[in-house]
């Protein structure tokens, strides 16, 4: 029992010590962050702690309990903001008006990319009627390398032959990238991006080369419509009132977790597929949101739109291609639906 309390006690210590030291030095970071100062403090935090140490574990935890605090505290005191030196891909925050069923929306992204960093930039202003909404589609883009990491977007389809894809992102600053680790401390604001397909899903599949699975979404046209609002009014509510992105509660799938119960009876479990969500689709089709009538392999199977998205790059007809509408756009095993 005494061993069991002193690992019980060296565990707590070494997660404490752990926890502190990357809050105090990952909170609120950004490019070009000098790191001199926080690193003199973290060392400063842990050389307390291992001196409560030398004279007793139970001493040391109590000093850690209050350090931890203290820096929980400081940490609250770091603020989104809507005015960085953002990325230029990131550096328009879409906006939206209703006016009766009629939602126009500005600032549209419609980049054209040669590769991932050579890009043509363009935005567009697009009016769309919630009476034109034929249905969602659910897009999951595991990453190349990363077991269970992915993306999630969700697109609306319109009468028109029209698509709106939205993406909830971290609002990357100039020369900033993305890590889990970073995006636990408040690094990144979180923002919807609104795009074209030609964007949005282009960027995905033909230039990352990362699978992309388009999965059409089983559901009334009252609650993809409610979905798509909701959805329209957060993404204005994060132009007047920033928020972090977090890496566990406030993510691309977490999000659009909360669009769905907010707006619908399903209650969708927390779990590895929520926090894993290149298993998303698995979680989606338990829950019968996935409109299909085949197993999920065969699912799978049918909607990875990669083959058709190369055949279909650059055309204005993107989006009717990848769903095997376009001409020229045979029935392949790795094809969509």
């Amino acid at each position: 029992m005494h061993l069991l309390r002193a690992a019980s006690r060296f565990v707590l210590l070494a997660l404490g010590l752990s926890w502190l030291t990357a809050a105090v030095l990952l909170t609120g970071g950004h490019p070009g962050m000098a790191l001199g100062g926080r690193m003199a403090t973290a060392a400063g935090l842990v050389l307390a702690v291992l001196l409560a140490a030398w004279r007793s574990r139970p001493l040391a935890l109590g000093v850690l309990t209050v350090l931890c605090g203290g820096v929980l505290a400081w940490t609250h005191t770091v603020q989104p903001s809507l005015t960085r030196d953002w990325a230029p891909d990131l550096v328009r925050a879409p906006r939206a008006e209703e006016q009766g069923t009629r939602v126009t929306f500005h600032d549209v992204r419609d980049f054209r990319y040669r590769s991932t960093t050579d890009w043509d930039a363009a935005w567009y202003d697009a009016t769309y009627d919630t009476k034109d909404l034929v249905r969602a589609w659910y897009i999951v883009e595991p990453f190349s390398g990363f077991e269970g990491a992915a993306h999630t977007m969700v697109s609306f389809e319109f009468t028109q032959d029209r698509f709106l894809a939205f993406s909830v992102e971290i609002r990357r600053e100039r020369g900033e990238t993305y890590s889990v680790l970073g995006g636990l401390f408040r690094q990144y604001e979180l923002i919807y991006v609104v795009g074209d397909e030609r964007d949005l899903v282009q960027l995905r599949s033909n230039h990352r080369r990362d699978d992309v699975y388009l999965y059409p979404v089983r559901a009334t046209p009252e609650r993809t419509t409610a979905f798509f609002l909701d959805m329209v009014r957060r993404m204005n509510a994060l132009r007047e009132r920033p928020e972090f992105y977090h890496s566990l509660t406030s993510n691309c799938t977490t999000n659009l977790v909360r669009h769905l119960e907010k707006v619908s009876a399903t209650n969708v479990p927390y779990d590895q597929r929520t926090l894993l969500p290149a298993y998303s689709d698995e979680l989606a089709f338990a829950l019968g949101l996935l409109d299909t009538d085949v197993g999920l392999a065969e699912t799978r199977e049918r909607h990875r739109i990669n083959a058709r998205a190369l055949e279909a790059q650059g055309r204005d007809d993107f989006s009717l291609r990848i769903r095997g509408r376009g001409p020229a756009a045979p029935l392949s095993a790795t094809g969509g639906p």
